[in-house]
């Protein structure tokens, strides 16, 4: 399969990008940078992109069977647009090269108020603080982007819903919980792989939102 990974040049579209080789796919891997560190394989292409202003987006998508979006950015207490605006970019793009209908984005579970799971502290405090306070313009953002994607059927859509990202060295056998993350941390190259994952027919949750949960190790 042929797919594009916007955000290619961050920590989770480098993983995506090389567990997307391994499973056998042709990889163009979209960014603004051109010094990262991008494998080196003839299965991938690397191309200039700005889903900030547009510049270069359709041409990252066009011949593409699927997208895969791991456009990010940190907490600020300035209004944040990047997952909106870039995924209107994304999906202006779809329409008008018509070309791919698989859309991937990632979100956080932060965006869905939590299952009673997790105890009094991350309930009553912690969440509540990452949403109203820390994140809150960040989390504003997500759900706009989800938002867009809800008014696009026309487009096979998943949102990814992970926990606080933390480092692993490999896979683990995850799990996928819908609309809720069942615990508070998701290991990144796992966050990857089931985003690789969604481009198999069989394994897809179109129109879904889907949490990848870390089997403890």
């Amino acid at each position: 399969m042929r797919v594009t990974v916007f955000g290619a040049s961050g920590p989770t579209g480098q993983l995506v990008c090389r567990l997307a080789l391994e499973a056998g796919h042709e990889v163009r891997a979209a960014s603004r940078r051109t010094d990262w560190p991008a494998p080196a394989s003839t299965s991938l292409t690397t191309v200039s992109a700005d889903v900030s202003t547009g510049r270069g987006v359709e041409e990252a998508i066009r011949g593409a069977d699927a997208v895969l979006s791991a456009l990010g950015t940190a907490y600020s207490r300035h209004p944040i647009s990047v997952y909106s605006v870039g995924t209107r970019a994304i999906l202006d793009a779809l329409t008008a090269v018509g070309d791919g209908r698989r859309l991937v984005v990632v979100s956080s579970g932060l965006t869905y108020p939590p299952p009673p799971a997790f105890g009094f502290l991350a309930d009553k405090v912690v969440f509540p603080l990452l949403r109203g306070i820390i994140g809150r313009s960040l989390y504003a953002d997500m759900r706009r982007m989800e938002e867009l994607l809800r008014d696009r059927p026309d487009v096979d859509w998943t949102v990814m819903l992970p926990g606080r990202l933390i480092d692993a060295p490999a896979p683990s056998t995850y799990r996928l919980d819908l609309d809720h993350p069942t615990q508070t941390s998701t290991a990144r190259i796992d966050l990857a792989a089931a985003m690789v994952a969604e481009l198999e027919p069989a394994t897809a949750h179109v129109h879904q939102a889907v949490a990848p949960t870390t089997a403890r190790r």
